[in-house]
């Protein structure tokens, strides 16, 4: 019978964690939610991707950009 292994995933660390967001479509507002304009994290990316997701989609709950402000984000309507 095989022996189930568990293998340890490393982090992608700094220099994959960031990507130039010269490699994104970016509007206006979502260059202003940027810590750095030329970079893009994961977290700034997935805010930008739930705020696209809600307009498109007409979500309903809580506002996404309610949610960015009271942690700390400028986000502008």
């Amino acid at each position: 019978m095989p022996v189930r292994r568990n293998v340890e995933t490393h982090s992608l660390g700094p220099a994959l964690a960031r990507r130039p967001a010269s490699e994104f479509e970016l509007s206006a507002a979502e260059k202003k939610l940027l810590k750095d304009r030329d970079w893009i994290d994961e977290e700034e990316a997935d805010l930008i991707l739930a705020i696209r997701e809600e307009k498109e989609h007409g979500l309903r709950g809580e506002n996404i950009r309610d949610f960015a402000r009271r942690h700390g984000r400028d986000v502008k309507d």
